[in-house]
């Protein structure tokens, strides 16, 4: 088994993927790297680089997708089974490929199913969750679990907007966004959130936070969420509350 790995970019290459790219290359448990970048600058980088590009397919955007649309156009685009998405500006070592790799080979069930971090260095620590198994039948106990924790970790629901997880193609392949069309657009501060309730919704999905399963996660003021978060918090909030009413099912 190996993995492909999707990354949705724009404007990351010079201070990210210059740096990141090439150990991504080098990693054995990777046969596939998937870039759809929306304006297609990092694209142009990397062509004129020096970098091996035997495993990379490149992709431009026709129109600018925004944060969820992007991320699902890459992995729509993957061949394997195994999907893992990691935003342009972060990052996962081998250690991160081959644990999670470990794991899936202990796994039975596999159609939706999610293999999440339990460390998104250096913030955001959610190894309170890890070995949890979350699903949409033991939800509102993991929340009530979690909410004893407030203060000295990351909430499951910021777990559940940081994304840079493995996920099987079948939860991309059978994703009915139909209904959502008019909403994606507000949603580039809650993409990954809306993202996990649309699988928690649709599908019995089983998040899986692996407590091996670090990377980092680079915090910086040109990030979209920063960027956008305020210009949309009525939306942000609303699918905050959808979540949360997954809990009371």
């Amino acid at each position: 088994m190996q993995f492909t790995l999707c990354i949705p970019t724009m404007e990351r290459y010079d201070k990210f993927l210059s740096k990141s790219l090439p150990l991504y290359i080098d990693n054995p448990l990777i046969n596939e790297i998937i870039i759809t970048d929306e304006n297609g600058n990092d694209i142009n980088k990397i062509i004129n680089s020096n970098i091996n590009r035997d495993k990379l397919k490149l992709y431009k955007n026709k129109n600018r997708l925004g944060p969820f649309l992007n991320k699902l156009s890459a992995c729509k685009y993957a061949l394997n089974e195994w999907i893992v998405l990691i935003d342009s500006d972060n990052f996962a070592d081998f250690n991160y490929f081959n644990n999670a790799y470990e794991y899936i080979k202990t796994l039975e069930n596999t159609k939706y199913t999610i293999i999440s971090p339990s460390f998104a260095k250096p913030e955001f620590n959610f190894k309170h969750l890890q070995n949890k198994t979350i699903n949409k039948f033991n939800l509102r106990e993991i929340v009530n679990f979690d909410n004893t924790y407030r203060g000295s970790y990351s909430s499951l629901h910021i777990l559940m907007n940081t994304g840079n997880y493995i996920l099987n193609k079948s939860l991309i392949n059978d994703l009915d966004i139909s209904k959502e069309i008019n909403n994606i657009q507000y949603s580039s501060a809650c993409d990954v959130i809306y993202m996990n309730t649309l699988f928690f919704e649709q599908f019995n999905l089983n998040f899986h936070v692996l407590s091996n399963l670090e990377y980092y996660h680079a915090i910086h003021d040109d990030s979209i969420y920063k960027k956008t978060n305020i210009y949309f918090r009525k939306f942000n909030n609303s699918i905050y509350n959808r979540f949360r009413l997954l809990t009371k099912l």
